[in-house]
């Protein structure tokens, strides 16, 4: 079965991605930790006609089939949060630690831009600087990459944005610092401020410069569909990604099939819409993640391994099911699996993937009333 999806997939040129929201809620029990299984389901026939030709190769909805991503660092420190724009129309999200308590979205943008509906302009922001790991996860997806400066290195051997980390990004517009291009494509996203402090871009102005042709290494599994019909239902899911406090939480919506995001207990809004963040998949992957050293000059940059591999928890059509990811190597691509070792079906709509240290707790409160706490584990 998995060759066969695989062929299929590769035909019809699929590959994608998330997000979601919620209220928090303490768990009553001690926390249960993920373990995977080797076991790989009994190959069956793939039904063809239910898979469709005509699909976006980072959602898997029907409509847009061109590649042609660009991928932007966004900020999501405490202070941000009033004024990010374009997150609700990102194909994909993923979000990483930054500084030890807070976390930085890199989106990848894609539909949005090359759908029929596209529109004349879309400003996305604020736009801040890259890291090492973030560059890491470009390299999945071979986006047009765009951000304001970024570190050149820590202590740490491989962490230099400008070097190994980065050597790979084809294409990319840097509005500050070392190595500035397009610079005249950011503007002040928030009156009275600097634009190295708010900065905003049209994504729609960036898609004019491509020019390259780019190609993914990422490729997720959308049909035929799953819906986890037999998997647990939740109400809420909780990340406590910096302590004892839910810093994120998704609060299932059944109406809309859609996890709702909060985060510091605040309905995490998009502020061109003034509407909640809706999510179709969340993915919440184990990694490791440490400060990167005692230098001074280092501050509290972190390390955050994107490969390797660890547990992770997937919810899909408001679904709970355990399992691992995998990335052997940069030049590869991030696999996600059940625990019984069939490849996880993503829902066709946004992916939001959160990057959480090793350790930390998930709080979830199931539909039926019941609690649990999960935490996982990575290996390099």
């Amino acid at each position: 079965m998995k060759k066969i999806l695989t062929i299929i997939l590769a035909t019809v040129m699929v590959c994608a991605i998330f997000t979601a929201c919620a209220k928090q809620e303490e768990p009553s029990v001690a926390p249960t930790q993920i373990t995977s299984a080797t076991q790989t389901p009994t190959a069956t026939p793939v039904p063809t006609d239910t898979i469709p030709t005509d699909v976006s190769p980072t959602t898997g909805l029907q409509g847009n089939t061109t590649y042609k991503p660009i991928m932007v660092q966004i900020d999501n420190a405490d202070a941000a949060r009033g004024y990010q724009e374009g997150l609700s129309v990102a194909d994909i999200v993923y979000e990483t630690d930054v500084d030890g308590g807070d976390t930085r979205f890199t989106a990848l943008f894609n539909d949005a831009i090359n759908g029929e509906d596209a529109p004349e302009e879309l400003i996305v922001g604020p736009v801040r600087s890259s890291r090492y790991y973030h560059q890491r996860i470009q390299q999945e997806w071979d986006a047009l990459y765009v951000h304001m400066g970024g570190p050149d290195a820590t202590s740490v051997e491989g962490t230099d944005i400008w070097g190994a980390s980065g050597e790979h990004i084809q294409q990319r517009i840097n509005g500050a610092g070392k190595h500035a291009v397009n610079t005249e494509l950011f503007f002040p996203l928030v009156s009275g401020h600097n634009t190295s402090a708010y900065a905003g871009i049209d994504l729609m102005k960036a898609l004019a410069i491509y020019d390259y042709t780019p190609e993914t290494l990422q490729a997720f599994t959308f049909y035929p569909a799953n819906d986890y019909a037999d998997q647990p239902e939740i109400k809420e899911i909780a990340l406590k990604f910096f302590g004892d406090k839910a810093f994120a939480t998704y609060e299932y919506d059944k109406d809309s099939d859609k996890l709702l995001r909060s985060t510091r207990g605040k309905e995490h809004k998009d502020a061109s819409t003034g509407e909640q963040i809706a999510v179709q998949n969340v993915v919440i992957q184990y990694v490791h993640d440490e400060k990167a050293g005692s230098d001074a000059k280092e501050g509290d940059r972190r390390i955050v391994n994107t490969r390797g591999s660890g547990d992770a928890v997937f919810v899909i059509h408001g679904k709970l099911m355990k399992g691992t990811w995998e990335r052997q190597d940069y030049d590869q691509k991030t696999t996600y699996k059940l625990e019984n070792g069939e490849e996880l079906t993503f829902a066709p709509g946004n992916t939001w993937i959160t990057m959480i240290p090793e350790g930390r707790e998930i709080a979830v409160t199931y539909a039926d009333g019941t609690d649990e706490t999960i935490t996982g584990s990575v290996n390099e």
